[in-house]
């Protein structure tokens, strides 16, 4: 009834895909053709059980079987989206007459959950939609082993686009399955990002059929042996910080000077490894964001009907945040150097604000995200509103 749920990834997250796989992505996304649209909501998850509605935000609701709508107004109150969840669940609750009639809720038993984003033009994320609706993501179950998380189950009877068809017929707007067509890029976008990793492979001495894993290996084992540590611990070590085998650090780390040991011990403890395999990858993160950052350029959400009016509205919340962090910078230098960092990052993607969270694509393994400069953007654009309350003042008309 439902297999294990595939994780959402960027291709850099997964460390056992191979340098094969990760240019046969790329290569379809520039291609082009027709993707599914990840879209910038707010996630709800719901079951109805025939007369009740019962909602989820964590591990906790799903283990009780969920909270009443009316609990979960309570639990919004004062919640920077309060209002965003206010009418949405006001819209949820006009699905129970058509929910009732389709008796969906008797093709699964309690444990099945519907998991779905909010889009609302009243108090947008980022992007502002032109429409306001429900987003049905997947049906899904709460798993507890071997660690908490859901699986995604598969629809029965009804399909999950035939689900929300259905459900329109309350008068709310309800989708499934959203799509966007765009036109092959560049072959030398794509070029560019296939050189700037293999020249780093040959470095590395590493071929297609080589995993990311491999790529963390050979790096670590690299910069230990200019901290002066031998090859065959250097490749003990590392085995540690890529997750390939376990050793015993102290032992190995006891043959050493003092210095070397901090060498050892920046790379190598526990604590340190995520981000040593992150600082091993930053290139492949780099390259395959601005590669993103120039595949959705132009590209138009299917829920924005205007392109250029979206786009100004980006560069104009850009610039509104600019302002802000500037004048609070004298009390808050972390966050402005932060704010500044990510401006920097999109800057130098050199393309025009995106108007699309990014597309989503599934292999065999898991399901690919390409968001390009979504996630600078969302940061920029969210640090008024997030770390100061101020919201854009497009957003409080």
């Amino acid at each position: 009834m439902g297999g294990a749920q595939k994780s959402m990834l960027h291709p850099y997250e997964d460390l056992d895909l191979s340098l094969r796989e990760l240019f046969t992505i790329t290569k379809s996304f520039a291609k082009g053709g027709t993707f599914q649209e990840k879209v910038d909501g707010c996630n709800l998850t719901w079951r109805f059980d025939g007369d009740t509605f019962f909602l989820a935000r964590n591990y906790t609701h799903f283990r009780a079987g969920g909270i009443t709508i009316d609990d979960y107004r309570s639990h919004l109150v004062g919640h920077p989206a309060e209002g965003q969840f206010t009418r949405a669940l006001d819209r949820l609750e006009k699905l129970r007459n058509v929910l009732k009639v389709t008796d969906f809720h008797k093709d699964y038993d309690d444990g099945v959950w519907i998991n779905m984003e909010v889009i609302d033009k009243a108090e947008p994320q980022m992007l502002r939609y032109d429409v306001d609706c429900f987003v049905i993501h997947n049906l899904c179950r709460f798993v507890e082993e071997p660690k908490p998380h859901t699986e995604i189950v598969q629809p029965k009877v009804l399909s999950l686009n035939r689900f929300a068809n259905i459900l329109c017929l309350s008068g709310v707007r309800v989708m499934h399955g959203l799509t966007v067509t765009v036109p092959p890029m560049c072959s030398t976008i794509y070029r560019a990002f296939q050189v700037g990793i293999l020249d780093s492979m040959m470095q590395l001495s590493l071929g297609l059929d080589n995993t990311l894993r491999d790529w963390v290996q050979k790096s670590i084992e690299e910069s230990l042996t200019m901290y002066n540590v031998s090859y065959e611990d250097a490749v003990l070590l590392a085995e540690n910080v890529s997750g390939k085998g376990k050793h015993a650090l102290k032992a190995i780390r006891a043959k050493y000077d003092e210095n070397t040991q901090e060498d050892i011990n920046n790379l190598c403890l526990s604590a340190n490894r995520i981000k040593s395999r992150n600082r091993c990858l930053e290139q492949i993160r780099q390259n395959w964001l601005h590669f993103g950052a120039l595949r959705l350029e132009g590209v138009k959400s299917a829920l924005i009907d205007d392109k250029d009016r979206a786009v100004t509205r980006i560069d104009d919340m850009i610039d509104f945040n600019v302002d802000v962090v500037n004048e609070k910078r004298e009390k808050n230098e972390s966050i402005y150097h932060g704010f500044h960092a990510q401006l920097e990052t999109f800057v130098n993607f050199d393309t025009e604000p995106q108007i699309i969270e990014g597309f989503v694509f599934e292999t065999d393994r898991f399901i690919v995200k390409h968001t390009g400069a979504f996630q600078s953007l969302n940061r920029i654009c969210g640090t008024a509103r997030y770390q100061f309350g101020q919201e854009f003042p497009e957003m409080t008309e």
